[in-house]
């Protein structure tokens, strides 16, 4: 396919970024809620407890469906949206409007992960394999890994390989801990805020090693699910700055662990028609963050890309 399109999610959620702060040293956030949850730190908890008591969150989890959410950003109308997952690597996030139906998907399996907007021009459906993300132009579009989707959801998980130090208390008494993860382009930084009395993550935000922000996630309105015992947030934010992207969820009638309805279609990437697939992974596909002019552009003109087949 010839030509330059946005890399952008602007066509549905676009907005400017908020700009947060600039490095994980001085991160100040919101105030967790004040549903009566239960107590699951000790106090001065060490690093191991606040991670064990957040695994343990987590792994109540083997699956999460949330069909009657509602995604809003600024400068757009309310979008109705439907959340699946099943970590580590499926996630599902697809929103539409009455009037003109599919707007916005947003996908994960086994294999790949996927992005669709109905009103990007040209038409395009811009999807790359889970082996190929850290060698592909996705890491500007998408600077969180795709088998990190279920941590928007507040399912997070602090992997052995990656260097954590903390808790160090804030100011407002919850707890931050700093995380050091290897990547291609040089290592990120991350840092999780957790409530010091709950043990819940409250926030999320990812840095280059020179400070700048790649990403951040907001949770709060958590409500103890029932059939597994796990305390999930009601309202995520969600904000890429490179990609343009800022957006809110509000989730309500989660439902865990029970079996998809139609797993094979749940996890397959879509078709849509008149969109042609682009492989983010292909080295002539180009993308410059949207402050740059953004654009993904195949540099010689390739012809379709043939994704492979999804789980």
């Amino acid at each position: 396919m010839r030509g330059r399109f946005p890399a952008t999610f602007a066509a549905i959620v676009i907005a400017v970024a908020s700009s947060g702060a600039s490095c994980p040293q001085v991160l100040r956030g919101y105030q967790v809620g004040t549903m009566p949850l239960p107590r699951t730190l000790p106090p001065r908890a060490t690093l191991e407890q606040v991670i064990a008591g957040v695994h343990d969150n987590t792994q109540r989890v083997r699956s999460y469906m949330a069909p009657q959410a509602v995604l809003a950003a600024r400068g757009v109308p309310r979008l109705s949206a439907q959340v699946a997952c099943e970590p580590p690597r499926r996630f599902r996030l697809r929103a539409q409007t009455s009037v003109t139906g599919s707007e916005l998907d947003i996908g994960s399996n086994d294999d790949l992960f996927w992005l669709w907007i109905r009103r990007h021009q040209p038409p395009v459906m811009l999807f790359c394999r889970h082996d190929r993300y850290d060698e592909s132009s996705a890491r500007r579009l998408l600077p969180l890994r795709p088998d990190w989707m279920p941590e928007l959801l507040g399912l997070i998980t602090f992997r052995p390989e990656d260097r954590h130090e903390g808790p160090f208390q804030l100011p407002d008494g919850r707890l931050e801990i700093r995380t050091r993860m290897a990547a291609p382009e040089g290592d990120l930084l991350k840092s999780t805020l957790v409530d010091a009395t709950t043990g819940l993550v409250v926030e999320q935000h990812l840095f280059t090693a020179s400070g700048e922000r790649l990403a951040s996630v907001r949770t709060s309105q958590h409500r103890v699910d029932p059939p597994s015992g796990a305390a999930l947030p009601r309202s995520v934010e969600v904000s890429w700055p490179a990609a343009g992207v800022d957006f809110q969820l509000q989730l309500t009638a989660i439902t865990t662990n029970m079996p998809a309805g139609d797993p094979g279609q749940l996890w397959q990437m879509p078709a849509y028609e008149g969109y042609e697939p682009v492989d983010l992974a292909d080295p002539a596909v180009l993308v410059t963050p949207p402050d740059r002019g953004a654009s993904a552009a195949p540099a010689t003109g390739p012809g379709r890309s043939n994704p492979p087949a999804g789980r």
